[in-house]
């Protein structure tokens, strides 16, 4: 019992204030998915009809989002606001936590909507059938890309923000509900021959689950680092579960 008061205490203890405000989170959200738009131009006029296109451009975003949030909060103050130290919790532990839940999340979405698919991101591609592009595509933007780019406009620049506004537990579940919508309007669930609860779940209810817990990791450990350590445990799980759907 102590060492769960414990973990909720320290999921409850709010960071100093970082030195911006909201606008710097609006700036960092639009930056960030208008980054996914360009990405996307740019691979169809590259890649047009190759099955890794998709993957291509939002890897190509997720690494213009991580140069615009490193350079607009380059201070010293900035950056150490940014919780990317490292951090005393044990990166793996966080992983191998991470995977846990995502199998968990994945067993009540099919219990919720009776359906086995991928997450929208892999909806599009083909792994199984893909050469080794798709899958260099597939694993830069599930394991590297999205979860650093993400986690630094999320739990790196939002994150401390919402919860300095609205207090802890508030501003967790705002963050992981602002992640939540920019994954329903930058990944829209292609699944069209479902219908129902399907595409809500898996563009909505599922990122919100899943950015609750890493929003919790990075109140627990104070690392923005350990958030996206789980982030990669995350994606980690959907190339698995694609690979097997």
């Amino acid at each position: 019992m102590a060492e769960r008061k414990s973990l909720f205490a320290k999921i409850g203890t709010l960071d100093p204030a970082p030195p911006w405000g909201l606008g710097a989170v609006v700036l960092a959200v639009v930056v960030a998915f208008a980054a996914i738009i360009v990405g996307s131009t740019v691979a169809l006029v590259l890649f047009e009809n190759q099955p890794f296109m998709l993957l291509a451009g939002w890897t190509l975003g997720g690494i213009v989002t991580i140069a615009s949030v490193l350079q607009m909060r380059r201070r010293p103050e900035d950056r150490a606001a940014l919780k990317l130290d490292k951090s005393g919790a044990s990166l793996l532990f966080i992983m191998f936590l991470s995977i846990g839940f995502a199998l968990l999340f994945d067993l009540i979405g099919l219990a919720v909507t009776g359906e086995f698919l991928p997450k929208p991101e892999l909806s599009g591609a083909n792994l199984q059938a893909g050469g080794l592009a798709t899958w260099a595509f597939a694993v830069a933007f599930m394991l590297a890309a999205q979860p650093i780019a993400e986690e630094l406009v999320f739990r790196g620049v939002a994150f401390p923000v919402l919860r300095s506004m609205l207090g802890a537990w508030v501003g967790l579940v705002a963050a992981a509900a602002l992640y939540a919508l920019f994954h329903l309007l930058a990944y829209p669930p292609g699944y069209v021959t479902t219908a129902g609860i399907t595409p809500i779940w898996y563009g909505l209810a599922l990122p919100f689950l899943d950015g609750v817990i890493i929003s919790a990791v990075r109140a627990h450990t104070g690392s923005t680092r350990a958030a996206i350590a789980a982030h990669v445990a995350f994606g980690l799980f959907a190339l698995v579960k694609a690979l097997a759907v």
